[in-house]
């Protein structure tokens, strides 16, 4: 049989097939394999087949053989399972830091590394969903610039931003540029975070990637504290990343909440039964800020704060004021 120009590139199309064509529910019989062959200008006979894909087997590609009548072939192992490809979409949708046009392009990407069965059997379940997202278009470049300048042991200057009603951008110290030495990137309730060293306050301080603008990596090396910087450690007393006094918080909680504390504090909140049995006592460290406080007053009279009592008189006392700021609408 005389060999067609693209007969060297035929080794190359039977991977194509089996990556972009076959799955366990999608093999290809040899029959199929030479009709696609053909349909690229490339003849092959079956026993060529054979030998190619045991060729492909030989090099380490997970080619497997279902028997039957008509044996047929199929792409056993890829890089991701699909349900791993759809947990990767479903966190890429509903991520608020990446744009709408960013996450469409990313998924289409992520569809590539499936069979195309399997791709079109995602596009059913795939919705951008009609949630908040990043306004900031760049917001996967300042990320990547981060990393660079952490990577390389540099500090950074830029600027930092938030919006007014408008939704315009307002800078912060009417424009002029921050300096920062970069620690590490973190990710928490849904928002991007870059953790720096602030010399002035002799602490570290952290910055929303998505507020950060004309980021540049200075030729300064960075001077930060020796001892070992800890991320987890440090995000995890905050919440929703607003910073306050850290102070070991002991409170009563109703048992129908236990769920929601379990997924907040993890394995770092000691629980303990009381006397009522629709209760139960919780001890945990948090950042006293007004965000905290505002998160146990979302409990209503199901949380009561035992210690620190200084965080319960605050308590308190913000109860007494929305209290007071409602009579007094009711009144007017």
């Amino acid at each position: 049989m005389p060999k067609s120009e693209n007969q060297k590139q035929k080794l190359l199309y039977l991977l194509k097939f089996f990556y972009e064509e076959t799955d366990e529910d999608h093999p290809l019989t040899v029959n199929e394999i030479i009709a696609k062959l053909n349909q690229n200008g490339i003849s092959a006979a079956r026993r060529s087949i054979y030998d190619d894909i045991r060729t492909l087997q030989d090099f380490g590609i997970d080619i497997v053989i279902r028997k039957s009548k008509t044996c047929a072939y199929f792409l056993g192992s890829r890089l991701f399972e699909t349900s791993e490809l759809k947990i990767l979409i479903d966190s890429i949708q509903s991520s608020r830091f990446i744009t709408k046009k960013k996450s469409e392009s990313i998924i289409k990407r992520l569809k590539q590394l499936a069979s195309k069965p399997q791709a079109r059997s995602f596009s059913g379940q795939i919705y951008i969903y009609d949630r908040i997202k990043s306004m900031n278009e760049s917001i996967l470049y300042n990320v990547d610039t981060l990393h660079n300048a952490i990577a390389a042991n540099r500090r950074i200057t830029f600027r930092y931003f938030d919006y007014n009603i408008k939704r315009e951008k307002v800078f912060r110290k009417n424009g002029e540029l921050y300096s920062a030495d970069p620690l590490a990137l973190t990710f928490d309730n849904e928002n991007y975070y870059l953790i720096s060293y602030h010399h002035k306050y002799e602490g570290y301080v952290h910055y929303r990637v998505d507020k950060m603008t004309d980021i540049h990596i200075s030729p300064e090396k960075r001077s930060i504290p020796n001892e070992r910087f800890n991320a987890a450690a440090y995000v995890k007393p905050m919440f929703f990343m607003f910073d306050g006094e850290i102070e070991q918080i002991t409170a009563l909680f109703h048992i129908s909440y236990l769920n929601i504390i379990l997924d907040r504090f993890g394995d770092n909140v000691i629980l303990h039964e009381t006397e009522d049995a629709e209760c139960f006592q919780a001890t945990f460290k948090a950042a006293v800020s007004p965000t905290f406080l505002s998160w146990i007053m979302g409990f209503g009279s199901g949380a009561l704060i035992l210690s620190p009592q200084w965080v319960a008189d605050e308590l308190k006392r913000l109860s007494l004021e929305t209290a007071e700021m409602y009579t007094d609408m009711k009144e007017s």
